[in-house]
C-alpha cells in the first residue's frame, strides 16, 4: 500500500487513473475517517516545489492524535515513525516513543531508517531518508536498499517506494492543501480491501472538481497538511468496529493486514 509501488501503480491505471492522480494510502485525525477517500491537491511544498505535481487519490487507513484536520500522514517507504515503531532491526532499544517493539519487520538499523540528508531536528518524524538537496539516484537507491535484505515483496516495495516518492518529490511535508471527498476508486479498494457503504454519496474523482477542505500550516510552527510516515505497525483502521456501523460494508469491512512477506492474513 505504499505509495508509488507497482501495485498502487497498476491500481490507478487499471482505473483509468493513473495519468491524472496517484494512489495513496494515510493517516489522517480520527478513527471516524477511516476508509474514506479524498482528492488531494498540493499547493506549496516545505522544501522543493514543482509545477506538475500529481493530484492524489488518498484512503484513510490510519488515525494518530497528532494529525491537524485535513491533515494526511502519507505511508511511504522510510516515510519516518509513528508513536509506535517495528522497522528498524534494533526497534527493542532504539525507538521514538512509545516503547520497544516486539518483533522487527526489516534488517536496517534505526540510524539507516531515518537517514535524512540534511539537518532535520526530529528525524523521527520528519520523513526517515530524504534525497531532495542532492540528485544522485546511485546514493539515494543504496540508502532505500539499505534499509534491510532479501528479496521478500515487502523489501522491494518498500525500496521502489522510497526511491520513486524522493525523485518525485513527493517524500517531503508539504505546507498547503485543498481537498475533497470522492469515492474510493475500484483500484484502491482492492488493494486497501477497505470500502464504506456512505461511499456511494460522493462523486468519483475528477481533475476538473471543486476542492472546498483547505488546510494551511505553518513552516515556523512546524505544521504541515501532508506528511509522511512507515512505522510498520498494524494501521488502526486494520482493527474491527473502526467504520461507524451505519457505514459499514460487511465484506470490506476493515484494511487488509499482511504479513513479513506481503501474503494478505484472513
Amino acid at each position: 500500500m505504499m505509495m508509488l509501488t507497482d501495485t498502487m501503480i497498476d491500481a490507478a491505471k487499471r482505473d483509468g487513473l493513473y495519468s491524472r492522480f496517484a494512489y495513496a494510502v494515510a493517516g489522517s485525525a480520527s478513527d471516524n475517517e477511516c476508509g474514506k477517500c479524498y482528492q488531494l491537491q498540493l499547493l506549496d511544498a516545505e522544501r522543493e516545489w514543482r509545477p506538475n505535481f500529481q493530484q492524489l487519490v488518498v484512503q484513510v487507513v490510519n488515525s494518530g492524535f497528532d494529525v491537524m484536520s485535513y491533515q494526511f500522514d502519507i505511508f511511504m517507504g522510510a516515510g519516518g515513525f509513528g508513536y509506535f515503531t517495528a522497522c528498524n532491526a534494533d526497534c527493542r532499544t532504539n525507538y521514538c516513543q512509545g516503547g520497544a517493539c516486539a518483533a522487527a519487520m526489516y534488517t536496517g538499523s534505526f540510524k539507516q531508517w531515518v537517514n535524512a540528508q540534511y539537518n532535520d531536528p526530529n528525524l523521527c518524524y520528519s520523513g526517515g531518508i530524504k534525497w531532495l538537496d542532492q540528485k544522485n539516484k546511485t546514493e539515494l537507491l543504496r540508502l532505500c536498499r539499505g534499509l534491510g535484505k532479501g528479496n521478500s515483496t515487502v523489501m522491494k516495495d518498500t525500496v521502489d517506494s522510497c526511491y520513486r516518492t524522493n525523485m518525485g518529490l513527493y517524500h517531503q511535508n508539504f505546507v498547503q492543501t485543498r481537498s475533497a471527498r470522492v469515492q474510493c476508486p475500484a483500484g484502491l479498494v482492492n488493494v486497501t480491501g477497505v470500502k464504506r457503504l456512505d461511499d456511494r454519496n460522493y462523486p468519483k474523482p475528477n481533475h476538473r472538481m471543486s476542492l472546498p477542505n483547505v488546510c494551511k500550516g505553518s513552516r515556523e510552527e512546524g505544521h504541515y497538511c501532508v506528511t509522511t510516515m512507515q512505522d510498520c505497525c498494524k494501521m488502526s483502521c486494520s482493527w474491527s468496529g473502526k467504520i461507524p456501523s451505519q457505514a459499514l460494508d460487511a465484506t470490506h469491512a476493515c484494511v487488509k493486514t499482511c504479513d513479513r512477506e506481503g501474503r494478505v492474513i484472513t
